[in-house]
């Protein structure tokens, strides 16, 4: 082959290179350009078609609830308010609950370890076939859970799954999907003087915080087996919980504390006779 010629053939080469460069990099520029990500409404359409296919991997139905009671456990050991649906699993198809298993209500004690390791088998195995990362913290093994519960939980992008089954109790298992609530993480960090987001395995709990109107807010606090509604006062800069209950408040106190009715929505007064 003559020198010519292999100088035409290198020419040749170098000119196809650069164009293909050309192109990778004119298509990365257009593909940038272009390109939208997911709104959050579309992860949340997404995330209630992955709990549909989990249900169909279960065998079961259940009417699927809107919630915003889940949280997720980042690697920094951060919880994150979740927004999503969830449904849930017990021993009798109504009320929306689906049912699963041939265990009866009258027998609780079969809701066990053993009778959730075919379920969970089935979740791990059904998220992990939809591309999702396994997330060891969200199991929260540390725990320490008077009622021996199970956790689980799974990410896909911005869409976060998790479920929590308690044995000897109907109904025993719930499932959820959803995604970080953005509104939520803001109206908790004005509040963070009074309720830590970051994870304890020792003492798990979970906050919401449903209104600020300053100097007043509302929300509600949870732990495994407790919890109450709240409404703090910001005072000189400074927040304190100034009433806690499980039940509506007394008119008497609300009226005493001076609260406006917008925060505490409703009371109830003691009847004498």
């Amino acid at each position: 082959m003559s020198g010519r010629r292999k100088h035409r053939i290198r020419s040749l080469q170098l000119l196809l290179s650069v164009l293909f460069i050309c192109l990778l990099i004119g298509g990365a520029v257009f593909f940038a350009k272009t390109y939208k990500p997911p709104t959050p409404e579309q992860y949340l359409e997404r995330s209630s078609r992955y709990l549909e296919g989990l249900q169909a991997e279960l065998g079961v139905t259940g009417t699927f609830q809107e919630t915003i009671y889940w949280d997720w456990i980042d690697d920094n050991g951060t919880l994150l308010p979740l927004t999503g649906k969830q449904f849930l699993l017990g021993t009798v198809d109504t009320n929306g609950i689906g049912k699963y298993g041939n265990v009866s209500s009258d027998n609780l004690t079969k809701i066990n370890k053993k009778f959730f390791r075919p379920i969970i088998t089935t979740t791990d195995m059904y998220f992990t076939d939809s591309k999702f990362i396994v997330s060891e913290i969200n199991k929260r093994k540390t725990m320490k859970d008077e009622l021996n519960e199970e956790f689980g939980g799974y990410e896909r992008n911005s869409i976060k799954c998790l479920f929590r089954l308690t044995p000897q109790s109907d109904p025993y298992g719930y499932f959820f999907c959803g995604i970080v609530d953005e509104g939520q993480i803001k109206l908790q960090q004005q509040l963070s003087p009074l309720f830590s987001t970051h994870y304890n395995p020792k003492k798990y709990y979970s906050f919401r915080v449903d209104m600020i109107d300053l100097p007043y807010a509302r929300g509600n606090y949870s732990e495994i087996i407790e919890g109450y509604v709240f409404i703090a006062k910001k005072t000189e800069e400074k927040w304190q919980l100034i009433w806690k209950g499980n039940e509506a408040p007394l008119c008497t106190t609300m009226q005493e504390l001076a609260i406006p009715k917008k925060i505490y929505l409703s009371c109830y007064n003691i009847v004498t006779r």
